[in-house]
């Protein structure tokens, strides 16, 4: 081995400690103060990342009838969102067994019971915290698999998974080439595939999003059509603390002889209601990402 593989392999194991420690921390406050207090640090700090400025464009691109303070105070309110998601995402087991935290929509629920025994396609976006749309159906006896993209660390993906699959029964698997026939596989078995799909997708479709052109992953209609499985999207709310409310709705998939038109028509329905609940909860949507990446900005007015 020499000393470049030397240096990753201490700094895995560094990385590896590190995650420990903070797992560890965060036990011993327990769900509700882990959540505040790395909610209160991320709303304080996480302002002066580069991706603050990123996410403040991104914002009044959207939404340009917000004032800069009504932007400000929104994406401060996103910073906390996300701070508290990542401190319940590493104490997600403890959350699986403290089911009372998580509140079903009935309609979502029907949806879900709907479909009984077999198999569907459940996406989501990153809003509230996503992770907990898989333990709110596992009271409806509904198994759910989890499509995620592994850590670069083997020490921390082998940590991290293990603290994520008491939430995903059905299974994690690990977004690549060959997932798509793992992921056929368990959905004929009658597991709940759920995957993320407000994300930039190259290989989607350019549409608008908020009024402007975008990059639309078209994964889970495709994979839906292919399968001939109901399409659930569905959206998890913070509504106090480390308490959460789960809604949803199907989508409709059309069948024409016209499979890319189908889909195209299904993936923009799709975003439509992402659209509705960002615009419904914005300072709970993570708006650094680069769903708009060929647009040129403008410095935002401070006026």
């Amino acid at each position: 081995m020499d000393f470049r593989q030397t240096r990753t392999q201490a700094g895995f194991w560094l990385e590896y400690a590190g995650l420990r420690a903070v797992v560890g921390l965060l036990g011993l406050l327990g769900v509700d103060r882990a959540s505040s207090f790395m909610g209160f640090l991320w709303r304080r700090f996480a302002r002066f990342n580069p991706r603050h400025a990123r996410a403040d464009q991104h914002l009044a691109l959207a939404m340009p009838e917000l004032t800069p303070d009504e932007r400000t105070a929104i994406l401060l309110d996103m910073w906390e969102n996300l701070g508290r998601t990542f401190a319940e995402g590493l104490l997600l087991p403890e959350i699986v067994d403290s089911p009372g935290r998580i509140v079903m929509g009935e309609s979502l629920a029907e949806e879900i019971r709907t479909i009984g025994a077999g198999g569907a396609v459940l996406c989501s976006l990153h809003q509230g915290n996503w992770e907990l749309l898989a333990v709110g159906s596992i009271g409806l006896g509904k198994p759910v698999a989890g499509v995620y993209r592994p850590l670069k660390n083997p020490l921390s993906e082998a940590y991290f998974r293990s603290r994520r699959e008491k939430a995903y029964p059905g299974g994690l698997v690990a977004a690549g080439t060959s997932s798509v026939l793992h992921l056929r596989s368990l959905a004929r078995g009658g597991v709940a595939i759920a995957m993320m799909a407000d994300l930039p997708d190259g290989t989607g479709i350019v549409a608008p999003f908020f009024g402007h052109s975008a990059l639309l992953s078209k994964l889970p209609v495709t994979l839906a059509r292919r399968l001939g499985l109901p399409l659930v999207v569905a959206h998890c709310q913070r509504t106090d603390g480390a308490h959460f409310r789960i809604d949803g709705e199907r989508i409709e998939l059309p069948h024409t002889e016209d499979a890319d038109a189908d889909v195209e028509q299904a993936t923009l329905a799709l975003h439509a209601v992402f659209e509705t609940w960002i615009r419904n909860a914005p300072g709970q949507w993570m708006w650094a990402t680069r769903k708009w990446p060929k647009l040129e900005f403008r410095t935002p007015s401070a006026e």
